[in-house]
C-alpha cells in the first residue's frame, strides 16, 4: 500500500518538476533574500520573512511573468539571471522589504506614544474638571488590598498620586 502511494506520487511529481526546472531556476536565485530573512527570524511569527518575502517575490514576478508567457524553457531562465536589471529588481524588492521591516516597529512605537500621552493630557483635564465640580475627594487613589501588603512587603509606598489618602474598596469590589 505505501510502496504503490511513493510510485504514484513519483509517478506524478517527477513531469511536473520537470516541467517547472526553468521556475524553479529563477526562484532559487531570486528568493535568496527571503530564505535568509526566514533563517535569520528568531521572534515568533516569522515577520521579517514574510515582509521581505512578499517584496521580493513582487519584483521576482515580471521576470516570472515573462519566463512563463515567452518561453518556458531553461535558456530563458538563464537569460533571466544573467541579467544585472533583474539582480537589481529581486534584491532591491527585497532591500525594501527589509527597510519596511527595520522601521515599523519604531513608527508603531511612536504613534502609540503619542496617542497615550494625548490620552494622559485629556484624562487629567477632566480629572481637573471634576476637582472643580465634585471637591478635592475626587482626586484620593484607590489602592486594592494585595498591592497595599505588596507595598508594605517590600518598603514601597504609593507614589503614583503624591501623598495623597488611600480609601479602601467598598464590599464586593475587592
Amino acid at each position: 500500500m505505501k510502496r504503490s502511494k511513493f510510485l504514484l506520487y513519483t509517478l506524478i511529481a517527477l513531469p511536473i518538476g520537470a516541467m517547472i526546472i526553468p521556475t524553479v531556476v529563477v526562484l532559487s536565485v531570486a528568493l535568496v533574500p527571503t530564505a535568509v530573512a526566514f533563517i535569520m527570524e528568531r521572534k515568533k511569527g516569522f515577520y521579517g520573512g514574510i515582509t521581505v518575502g512578499a517584496l521580493n517575490l513582487a519584483g521576482t514576478a515580471p521576470y516570472l511573468a515573462d519566463l512563463w508567457f515567452k518561453g518556458h524553457t531553461v535558456d530563458a531562465a538563464i537569460g533571466i539571471i544573467t541579467s544585472v536589471l533583474a539582480w537589481a529588481a529581486f534584491y532591491g524588492a527585497a532591500a525594501v522589504g527589509w527597510a519596511i521591516y527595520a522601521v515599523t516597529p519604531n513608527l508603531v512605537s511612536s504613534f502609540m506614544a503619542m496617542t497615550a500621552g494625548r490620552q494622559i493630557t485629556t484624562l487629567r483635564a477632566r480629572q481637573r474638571e471634576l476637582v472643580q465640580t465634585w471637591g478635592p475627594d475626587v482626586e484620593i487613589v484607590y489602592e486594592p488590598e494585595h498591592v497595599k501588603a505588596q507595598n508594605a512587603m517590600s518598603g514601597n509606598k504609593s507614589t503614583s498620586m503624591g501623598n495623597q489618602s488611600q480609601v479602601a474598596a467598598p464590599a464586593g469590589l475587592e
